[in-house]
């Protein structure tokens, strides 16, 4: 008697994977969540849990419960031995902790947070094919972080701080110096000097940044708002357009 109510546990449990598996396969992650939770409930410990485990996790992902799905991940890759899905894990965990960030982050930390969170991947799966993936994340965060300090140093100089502003876009050059941020905050710096009536001091630092400018338009921009202010034609079209 207790053996054929284990059989018919066992049988239900499997059609329960099943029809999790018919709802994930037809893109109704919600249903699919839903079996998936139920079986790893009633079946703890056993393998078809952790396969449950795995696929639950791809269902939160693709409901874009991103902080949800990292738990899920984290667990699966703890107790599996399928290397491939372990990978596949992790990386997911990594993807969904990007995604789940904000536009800009939240500050240095939480962005060295999530850096070094995808350093460690980078290390464990030194040879992945998600390595490229892996760096658009780094350069995308690093760009995040480039943008909310050249918008901090745009922000003093529309308060006319301008001490204030060149700090900032020194900071976007200095650290950033591989992100487009790094040639705008040169202009600006150019255009703050420009607004301090220092020309000297602009052709200064344009002869300075002369060869590190990523892109030779910008350089050609730079170059002619001195141009410009020599000839007494840095007009207000010229202090809207740096300023918006």
């Amino acid at each position: 008697s207790c053996g054929k109510k284990t059989d018919l546990l066992d049988e239900n449990i499997a059609e329960r994977f099943n029809l999790g598996m018919q709802y994930f396969e037809k893109e109704k992650y919600l249903k699919a969540e839903t079996e998936f939770n139920y079986l790893i409930l009633n079946n703890p410990g056993s393998k078809l849990a952790l396969d449950a485990q795995y696929y639950m996790a791809e269902s939160m992902f693709h409901q874009e419960k991103y902080l949800e799905s990292i738990i899920e991940y984290d667990r699966y890759s703890r107790f599996s031995d399928n290397f491939n899905k372990i990978e596949h894990a992790d990386f997911r965990s990594c993807e969904a902790s990007f995604l789940s960030s904000n536009d800009y982050l939240h500050d240095q930390g939480s962005a060295a947070e999530l850096m070094d969170k995808l350093q460690v991947f980078i290390e464990k799966y030194p040879h992945s094919n998600y390595y490229s993936k892996i760096e658009e994340f780094f350069i995308e965060i690093r760009s995040r972080l480039a943008k909310k300090e050249y918008e901090a140093g745009r922000l003093y100089l529309k308060l006319d701080e301008y001490e204030a502003a060149l700090i900032y876009f020194d900071d976007v050059i200095s650290l950033y110096y591989d992100t487009k941020y790094a040639d705008w905050a040169r202009i600006e710096t150019i255009f703050t000097y420009l607004l301090q009536r220092n020309p000297e001091k602009a052709t200064s630092k344009l002869k300075n940044y002369s060869n590190k400018f990523n892109d030779v338009n910008n350089y050609k921009i730079a170059e002619s708002l001195i141009d410009d202010m020599h000839a007494g034609k840095l007009t207000l079209s010229n202090y809207i357009r740096l300023y918006k």
